[in-house]
């Protein structure tokens, strides 16, 4: 089975992707870069009350329409509070770590611009009466330990829009992706690789006509719940939902870090439709890949968050391996190729 697909302008937008602030519920940049890609690929493009963006690609028939999601929104931080010497407390939004990112340059999305700051502890050279000095001691890192140094006055931060509420993401130089021989690194590949894979789609599906309508959805914040996916899936004719993202690996699941895509079995919210999946597994063969297939736990996706609150009747999971998920993640780059492969095959040759 042939699938042609443009490698290097998949990867050349996975890494504008990468460089993209979108934080959950404020995914502007990326919206940019989806719309003007899709503006003139898709056969109705919209972004709808919830903030997604919705690419419909007709098929040959409308009789069982199949959508796929990818998430742009990132786990990011939000400021709690403004302390008087104008460092900022900040919580996280979504599964992001104090210990996964540790000190780290950092910009806050002010009402006037992007404002740069630095994940702090403190002074090392200290004893427990300070918070590195509790770490020093065994204290596990939380984010009560930590805040944004900005070296400016609570009221400079006023005047630039950075108050209680402001969210805050990694400085965007420290984006940059990694390259490491047949991997790539960086932080935020969770999602941006799926989002890459699912836009590549497009545009061969715009060129030779899917089996059944296509709904493409780069939706809005998947890191605090699938809220994006589950309203779009409830509104969309579709049946059959895709979820592209990140598959963690790990001993426990027995993942490896190759260039296999994952299937979903089951999650922490839902399974995953057997029979789906059997297609896929039957598709990944024809197209010389083998699968790996998972157990998760402590995971969930758009399609199985919306499965579970009736937005969709069936869920599919198509991953990438991932280590040092919601992290610096490390993917393979022949497993997102193969992602993108892979979904596309299943586009032609769906499940009847």
């Amino acid at each position: 089975m042939q699938i042609p697909l443009d490698r290097e302008r998949m990867f050349r937008c996975l890494d504008e992707l990468l460089r993209a602030h979108a934080p959950s519920g404020t995914e502007a940049e990326v919206d940019h870069l989806v719309l003007d890609q899709m503006r003139s690929i898709g056969d109705a493009v919209w972004q709808d009350a919830a903030d997604n963006i919705i690419i419909h690609i007709r098929g040959q028939n409308s009789d069982a329409p199949i959508a796929v999601t990818a998430h742009k929104d990132e786990i990011s931080m939000v400021v709690k509070r403004v302390e008087e010497e104008g460092r900022l407390r900040v919580r996280p939004v979504g599964g992001l770590h104090p210990w996964a990112i540790g000190e780290i340059p950092v910009e806050i999305l002010g009402r006037e611009g992007l404002v740069p700051g630095v994940l702090s502890i403190g002074a090392k050279h200290v004893s427990a009466e300070s918070p590195a000095g509790l770490l020093k001691e065994g204290k596990g890192l939380s984010w009560d330990m930590m805040w944004v140094e900005t070296k400016l006055s609570a009221e400079q931060l006023q005047r630039a829009g950075v108050r209680a509420g402001a969210k805050v993401v990694i400085a965007r130089p420290f984006k940059t992706p990694w390259p490491m021989g047949e991997y790539l690194c960086g932080y935020n590949l969770d999602c941006r690789g799926g989002l890459a894979a699912l836009l590549e789609a497009a545009h061969q599906l715009k060129a030779e006509r899917p089996a059944q309508d296509v709904y493409l959805v780069a939706s809005s914040e998947e890191e605090i719940g699938a809220h994006g996916a589950t309203y779009a899936l409830g509104q969309l004719p579709s049946h059959t939902a895709i979820a592209l993202d990140v598959v963690p690996v790990a001993q426990e699941y027995q993942t490896r870090n190759c260039e296999e895509p994952v299937l979903g079995c089951q999650d922490s919210t839902g399974i995953y439709h057997q029979r789906v999946n059997q297609q896929l597994e039957r598709l990944a063969g024809e197209l010389g890949f083998g699968l790996q297939t998972v157990v998760l736990t402590s995971y969930s996706s758009d399609s199985t968050l919306a499965k579970s609150r009736g937005s969709t009747a069936r869920a599919a999971l198509i991953g990438y391996p991932g280590d040092n998920t919601h992290g610096y993640e490390i993917c393979h780059l022949g497993a997102l190729y193969n992602t993108a492969r892979l979904l596309l095959a299943y586009l032609y040759h769906p499940l009847s």
